[in-house]
């Protein structure tokens, strides 16, 4: 893929995802679903096959990851199936004065259907006996994480030949697409979901 263009990459999303489908007309007598049929969604789990399976790229390069962050956890937080990439995270955790513990978490989320890829960072604060709350979510982090984040993202690059995926693009709409992974409720598809994951801050 020569161009990062907004045309190029809706191209990409409809080579694995059909048009129409809406998920109020799914027909749950029938097994699978009518969009799991389409010639579209099947080259959607193909390429899910062949990076489980048969992606000696990925395999080395999560192989390779520790030395890169000594003194870090680092692990593969993929969820097969749940969105349209695989993941890498980097644990960077703190203590506070008064117990708590702030949880900073580097992700590299690589997409399974084009050579794009994007570096994140979540945030979340834990204190004993309290649910945490739902992690904060940046593209553009500070410190430690910023200096993780960009080393995460210059090996991505050096291993894998992938590019950032454009953030200027994240929010174009795909309204026609049926894209499975998508939560019912707010299946408005757009390129960043389609091509990468909806929850990218859910991790495990």
């Amino acid at each position: 893929m020569n161009e990062l263009t907004q045309e190029a990459l809706v191209r990409i999303a409809h080579h694995y995802y059909p048009v129409g489908f809406p998920p109020e007309e799914d027909n749950y007598d029938e097994s699978p679903l009518a969009f799991q049929r389409t010639p579209e969604h099947q080259r959607w789990r193909d390429a899910w096959r062949k990076a489980l399976d048969d992606w000696k790229e990925w395999a080395d390069f999560l192989a390779s990851l520790q030395s890169v962050f000594p003194g870090h956890d680092v692990w593969d937080v993929t969820q097969p199936w749940m969105a349209a990439c695989v993941r890498c995270c980097v644990y960077l955790e703190t203590s506070l004065p008064d117990g708590c513990r702030v949880v900073t978490r580097v992700v590299g989320a690589v997409s399974i259907l084009a050579p794009l890829y994007l570096v994140y960072v979540t945030t979340e604060t834990l204190r004993a006996g309290e649910t945490p709350a739902r992690p904060q979510l940046t593209y553009e982090s500070t410190g430690e994480a910023r200096d993780c984040a960009d080393t995460l993202a210059q090996y991505i690059e050096k291993m894998l030949g992938y590019r950032p995926f454009p953030l200027m693009l994240a929010d174009v709409p795909l309204p026609d697409l049926r894209v499975g992974h998508l939560n019912l409720e707010s299946n408005r598809p757009t390129l960043l979901n389609a091509l990468l994951g909806e929850s990218l801050g859910n991790l495990p």
